[in-house]
């Protein structure tokens, strides 16, 4: 649905903003990556225009928009709503109908939009809204009608233009599809057929009915399988793909650009970026980038996770960190290419031995990915107290295959019951550069919960990578914290975490501030 922005009673509909839209006909649906920024940033030029009250601007702003988006509806329908301000009526009923062919046809929207008042007594656009309203049902010429795709549970299924919709708030893809149950396993079928890791214990929970197995759970593979696991060693894991066209235009790799509503995601991209000087790995990549960073961000608190190799900005037996800071939004593994793979088995092995209420649970508050985090962290070999946890030895940058341990992750998961998973922690990440010519900053802080309904939820807050005595923590009410930061002559990268728990619960997957000297090379 279309929502309107405006300054003032009588800007109320300008700026029309669509939350989902397929491609209009001049535009192709795999573009929407590489345009998502531009119209992003003409559309808050927009809204300054709007404030402003400037309609030259935003006449001029929306022929601009369309120039980048041929044929989209909804520049097209801001396009009529700024001519009709300019007093152009014949001019903005021409745009107007464009808009309404082109998609927009929601009628009563555009009865009741005020920026259209001054040509809503005209005959031509009575017509035109009752056009609105007889076509609002008919398939647009060019855009592909909607369509659900249909995956039946274990199998690979290839999304296409008709099962993606483009989140324009949210700058990611919709994939429309639904699980079909096909041919189920019975639970000893699925004990014998399980291959992953912890199979023993798995065997046994996946055969008396304890483990929801993967049943539902989506593989997602970002790096055209250069480094994929096995679907059958998952019995009832399915993978979605997308179709030839995208992958013409590399929307099917790297950094995840795709929600998938209703499913457990455990996913990887066994890739780097190239540089003029170095490869390097794509969660630096993401840190560097405001947009891909979001995304992850996005992708972590719709129920999905997400493995990266380090490649060389992370590797303790070379001393070499090279990252701006800490996130939970995806799991670093120690290593290049492959040394994810370790991480996505032992996830899929984690969602399989969930309780089938826990899980249910765990979906339907978005905590797959927080979970996930906390379950490889909580397991870390040498992690047993609660003090550890809250320590630097749960919480590295990025994880040594050496400290996994698949049989402590699954007994863990398998333990949960939904009241004791815990919350996460918003916001997720903050990188916070500092200048070696600071002396110290203050910094002011306000955590929450995810869900934001947890009740009776405690923070608490650890330095876990760098110099601590540099970092004063003060609490405040709830989340509400306040740091004060030794800059002096910083060469070393710090690392302040942040946790939430419940009376139930213990502490779940942190958050992190990151600080970080500009002038120097981040350190452990």
């Amino acid at each position: 649905m279309w929502a309107g922005i405006g300054k003032t009673a009588a800007l109320t509909g300008l700026l029309a903003l669509c939350a989902t839209a397929r491609a209009a006909e001049n535009v192709d649906l795999y573009d929407y990556p590489r345009l998502h920024v531009p119209h992003t940033i003409l559309r808050v030029q927009l809204m300054k225009a709007v404030r402003e009250g400037n309609i030259t601007n935003m006449e001029a702003i929306c022929r601009k928009g369309l120039a980048l988006m041929p044929g989209d509806a909804t520049w097209q329908y801001n396009l009529a709503c700024a001519l009709a301000y300019r007093a152009k009526p014949d001019a903005a009923l021409d745009a107007l109908e464009i808009a309404v062919k082109a998609g927009f046809r929601n009628a009563k929207a555009i009865e009741e939009d005020g920026d259209l008042k001054r040509i809503s007594s005209n005959v031509r656009f009575k017509a035109i809204v009752q056009e609105a309203r007889d076509t609002a049902d008919l398939p647009v010429p060019g855009v592909p009608r909607p369509q659900t795709a249909r995956l039946t549970q274990g199998t690979r299924l290839v999304l296409t233009r008709p099962n993606l919709s483009w989140d324009f708030d949210r700058g990611l893809y919709v994939a429309n599809f639904r699980f079909l149950r096909g041919a189920s396993e019975s639970p000893e079928a699925r004990a014998a057929n399980y291959n992953g890791p912890a199979k023993e214990l798995l065997a046994v929970w996946l055969a008396d009915g304890t483990a929801a197995g993967n049943a539902g759970d989506l593989y997602i593979n970002r790096d055209r399988d250069h480094s994929r696991v096995k679907l059958e060693d998952f019995p009832l894991l399915s993978e979605l793909r997308f179709e030839g066209a995208a992958k013409r235009k590399d929307v099917d790799k790297a950094i995840p650009n795709t929600l998938y509503p209703g499913a457990a995601v455990v996913g990887n991209a066994s890739l780097g970026v190239s540089t003029t000087n170095a490869l390097i790995s794509l969660v630096r990549a993401a840190m560097q980038d405001a947009a891909a960073m979001l995304s992850l961000q996005q992708c972590y608190l719709e129920n999905q996770f997400w493995a990266f190799p380090a490649l060389k900005d992370f590797d303790p037996s070379a001393g070499l960190d090279r990252l701006n800071g800490v996130t939970p939004c995806a799991l670093m593994s120690v290593g290049v290419s492959g040394s994810d793979r370790y991480y996505v088995r032992s996830a899929l092995a984690a969602a399989a031995a969930l309780r089938p209420d826990t899980k249910k649970s765990v979906l339907e508050r978005n905590l797959f990915g927080p979970l996930m985090q906390y379950l490889f962290r909580r397991t870390q070999r040498g992690v047993v107290t609660e003090d550890d946890y809250l320590s630097p030895k749960a919480h590295p940058a990025a994880f040594s295959r050496a400290t996994l341990d698949p049989e402590r992750i699954v007994m863990l998961a398998h333990g949960l019951a939904p009241e004791t998973v815990p919350p996460a922690v918003l916001p997720l990440s903050a990188f916070v550069p500092i200048l070696q010519t600071d002396l110290e900053r203050e910094f002011d802080f306000r955590f929450s919960p995810h869900p934001a309904n947890a009740e009776g939820v405690a923070f608490t807050w650890r330095v876990v990578h760098g110099d601590a005595k540099r970092v004063t923590i003060t609490p405040g009410e709830g989340g509400d914290v306040h740091f004060s930061v030794d800059c002096r002559s910083l060469t070393n990268r710090i690392d302040v975490a942040c946790f939430a728990k419940t009376a139930a619960s213990g502490w779940g997957a942190p958050s992190f501030v990151s600080f970080y000297p500009l002038a120097a090379p981040s350190a452990r």
